[in-house]
């Protein structure tokens, strides 16, 4: 008898392509789903990041009865010009001891005759690959709880060049590496560099220098940094200014403590400097930038195109979709929108203007 063989069809052209098409649009509807999920692990992950900086800042005050001092010493000529930004000041409780202990004081950031570059431990190979423990190296670390996942900038790894920083893109600080953080105390709502210009009421009017019309020269030269009408400023020439519970009388609910900054939008961002870990809610948060070479670009390339005019780009910002997230003083985290009502946006950003405070 002979054998019946039978013929196996194959696939037609046709068919293929429907198939190719079909998983084509699954892989499309799938692909946004799978961004959102990182997404939202990521936003999970720099809540965490907040929540744990603002119970640390109370574990601070439990010990030492105030928030951390922000200051300057030694503002002299040919004089290290020693910073000390709260960062630092809660490394110890961060679990960063080593790094709060080896700082040396003798040598500043700065470039001058104490300068950074002065410290003998820097070693052979100078500011730009210098030895493990000087001074020069301890400014280079990137540390994870300073860093949001979200916050895809030029600063990889929680590192940016000096370069690529403000007050550090000079010789000889611009071959360092800089740590830098996304998470900034908030300073207030007052400003009066660039086009945006808040000096007077509650929002102006600080507890430490009083009514901006009345500073003198000096003082007015250093405004806000130094006059800060919310949680946290800066001090000059040995003189702190301390935030305690008590100082919070708006309510530790109603009053922001640290908030998030993109390194893209905001290249003041070193970790160890007192002006780069402050920032204000003067601005909208993810406020476009303005400067000339911003135009027709997005948001963000808008930002990196603008990154040195610091007077317009200073306030809140994050790569989430539709507004940042902020701890208050009570070390709760919550995510405003950036469509918030500027006013009420800049009600919580003091802690003592007395405000009745909107939703937000």
């Amino acid at each position: 008898m002979q054998a019946v063989i039978k013929k196996r069809r194959g696939f037609t052209l046709v068919e293929l392509l429907v198939v190719i098409a079909i998983i084509g649009i699954l892989v499309g509807l799938l692909l946004p789903a799978v961004q959102a999920a990182r997404e939202a692990a990521r936003r999970m992950q720099c809540s965490n990041n907040l929540k744990q900086l603002g119970l640390t800042m109370h574990n601070y005050h439990d010990v030492y009865k105030t928030f951390p001092i922000q200051y300057r010493i030694n503002a002299i000529a040919n004089q290290p010009l020693t910073q000390v930004s709260w960062i630092r000041g809660i490394f110890p409780m961060m679990e960063q001891k080593n790094l709060f202990e080896q700082w040396d004081h003798n040598y500043s950031w700065t470039s001058g005759p104490n300068g950074i570059q002065a410290d003998p431990r820097v070693g052979p190979g100078g500011l730009t690959n210098p030895n493990v423990g000087s001074n020069a190296w301890l400014l280079g670390r990137g540390l994870s709880f300073l860093q949001c996942p979200s916050d895809s900038s030029p600063a990889q790894g929680g590192v940016a060049l000096g370069s690529r920083q403000i007050n550090m893109n000079g010789a000889p600080t611009d071959v360092m590496k800089i740590g830098i953080t996304n998470y900034k105390a908030c300073l207030g709502a007052n400003w009066d560099s660039g086009s945006i210009q808040v000096t007077s009421g509650s929002w102006g009017r600080s507890r430490f220098c009083g009514d901006y019309a009345t500073l003198d020269p000096t003082t007015k030269a250093q405004y806000p940094f130094r006059c800060p009408t919310g949680f946290l400023g800066r001090g000059n020439d040995g003189q702190g200014i301390p935030t305690r519970f008590r100082d919070i009388t708006d309510g530790t609910s109603n009053s922001l403590m640290v908030g998030e900054s993109s390194f893209s939008q905001n290249a003041l961002s070193s970790w160890f400097w007192f002006n780069g870990v402050l920032a204000t809610a003067a601005f909208p948060i993810n406020r476009r930038a303005e400067c000339p070479a911003a135009a027709g670009k997005s948001l963000v390339a808008g930002w990196d195109a603008c990154w040195t005019d610091w007077p317009n780009q200073q306030g809140f910002s994050s790569l989430h979709i539709g507004g940042a997230q902020f701890a208050l003083c009570d070390g709760s985290v919550r995510f405003i929108s950036q469509s918030v009502n500027l006013s009420t946006y800049r009600d919580v950003a003091t802690i003592q203007g007395g405000e009745v405070v909107g939703d937000f």
